[in-house]
């Protein structure tokens, strides 16, 4: 009998759609994963369940939305119950070996607990927070070669880098692209493939930090965009005119509102350096799989776990108040073994990959999720959508992130102690709910740029008030009151037109 698929989730942290040459950025550099989307199916309208990267990377690994996993903040730990759940204890399961290398950022639980059977460069858990770049064994081999971190912060930066992004938000690293993170990791996530079992089908993730803040990276890469290419958003010239007071005075905005034009330039020149030196490592990957013999039995998947704004509306980062295209729409390319190739413009969620790596790889996976297979639509540009919109929803206890690592329940929720944004998009809009500010409506067909509000006109009043209704219909099982909320501003509306 012929051995089962392998399957390889290579993942970027804080990396947008549109930052990449097979996505149509001028200035990205990224010829493996440009010839990867040559060969698979790219998704152009996969989006996140949380612009943040806890939330994001929970939903991905249970195939829960936020509510339903409990991690509703970056430090916030996921639900008891679901400290042992997720796909790939069911790929586990199902005699695959498991192996998870890098950022983690699951809150409460472990990879091992999570089903993963070996893990490598696992960031340290301080005061009850995962650190992402924070790795002990990367920060003992450094110290090794001579190079001192500062012992306070947790990015691995040396006084020299800290010194430098005091004066701007974008740097070269004091450390050679050798001795970078990024290369760190991957040498050690290529070592744990030689030694997976012989003869058995394996499970694989290979999860980098880059190209998360902050920018402060190797050589040759910080040069390497060539700046007459970059663009920068059309919103970078109106900046948060017109958007809700949250996103205004958001920190988002103030820590940026100094830059210069240039000053956009350089330091997206620098985020889509890191997007190559990401690019450059799944180049390693790859060719370490062909050679191998490996390549053409494995399904690839490349995604992030959420976008960064990168001067859309003068806004930088992600996060609960950002419910923006830059920050929710994410890369996704699936390359099938069998060569199925298509570009598939259907939504899709972070929600959905697990469910369609267990049907791809033929991997029953019985616990209760949210996500939903798009294994039919690989190959296949005319295969029926599975969703006619996606739903983003964050939340803030007491207006706080969580930063202690105490639990938030959803089902604990209250108004007006509590906040909570919820997005809805579809093909011609996306709506913004804020239990805290204005509600957001977009003609995405007319307004792409997401410049004009229109949810205060009265002749998008019936639009608002159906985008409201899915916006409360997907929470109302959890948050029954604030599914209330969502509805209450259309009330008269629809008794109106009843």
């Amino acid at each position: 009998m012929a051995r089962r698929l392998n399957v390889l989730v290579v993942m970027a942290d804080e990396q947008s759609w549109n930052t990449m040459g097979c996505t149509g950025n001028p200035a990205a550099r990224t010829p493996e994963l440009d010839a990867l989307a040559g060969e698979s199916t790219v998704f152009d309208a996969c989006y996140t369940p949380f612009p943040l990267c806890c939330p994001a990377r929970t939903s991905l690994w249970t195939g829960l939305m936020p509510r339903h996993h409990g991690v509703l903040g970056n430090w916030r730990p996921i639900e008891p119950e679901l400290r042992a759940a997720g796909f790939a204890r069911s790929f586990a399961g199902a005699g695959y070996h498991t192996h998870y290398n890098g950022k983690w950022h699951v809150p409460g639980t472990t990879p091992a607990r999570m089903g993963w059977a070996t893990s490598s460069a696992i960031p340290a858990v301080l005061n009850g927070q995962d650190r992402g770049r924070y790795i002990e064994e990367y920060r003992a081999w450094a110290a090794e070669k001579g190079y001192v971190f500062d012992p306070k912060h947790i990015e691995n930066l040396t006084a020299q880098d800290i010194a430098a992004l005091a004066e701007r938000p974008y740097t070269t690293s004091s450390l050679p692209l050798e001795d970078y993170l990024e290369t760190w990791q991957c040498d050690r996530f290529l070592e744990n493939l030689d030694q997976r079992p012989a003869d058995t089908p394996w499970l694989a993730v290979c999860s980098f930090n880059a190209p998360h803040f902050p920018m402060s990276v190797p050589s040759p890469y910080d040069r390497l965009i060539d700046r007459d290419k970059v663009r920068l958003p059309e919103s970078n010239a109106t900046g948060t005119a017109g958007k809700p007071r949250e996103v205004r005075e958001s920190h988002f905005a103030r820590d940026f509102e100094h830059l210069t034009e240039q000053d956009w330039v350089e330091v997206t020149s620098h985020y889509l350096g890191l997007c190559a030196l990401v690019d450059a490592q799944f180049g390693r990957i790859r060719r370490y799989l062909e050679d191998a013999g490996e390549w053409d039995r494995t399904v690839v998947v490349f995604t992030s776990d959420h976008g960064d704004m990168m001067g859309a509306h003068r806004l930088m980062e992600k996060g609960h108040w950002l419910h923006y295209e830059e920050a929710l729409r994410v890369p996704l390319i699936v390359r099938h073994p069998d060569g199925l190739q298509s570009r598939n413009a259907n939504f899709v969620s972070l929600c959905d990959i697990g469910p369609t790596l267990c049907e791809v790889a033929g991997v029953p996976w019985h616990e209760p999720h949210d996500g939903r297979s798009f294994a039919a639509m690989l190959g296949d540009a005319s295969a029926a959508p599975i969703r006619d919109h996606v739903t983003a929803e964050t939340m803030l206890h007491d207006g706080r992130p969580g930063g202690d690592g105490s639990p938030f329940h959803a089902r604990d929720w209250q108004w007006p102690r509590d906040s909570l944004n919820v997005s809805v998009r579809t093909a011609a809009h996306r709506y913004v709910f804020r239990s805290h500010d204005e509600a957001e409506l977009y003609d995405l067909v007319a307004d792409p740029h997401e410049q004009r509000n229109i949810a205060p006109a009265p002749e998008a009043a019936a639009v608002a008030a159906r985008l409201a209704g899915l916006a409360a219909d997907e929470v109302a099982d959890v948050l029954p009151d604030a599914a209330h909320l969502i509805r209450a501003p259309f009330a008269s509306t629809a008794k109106g037109t009843s």
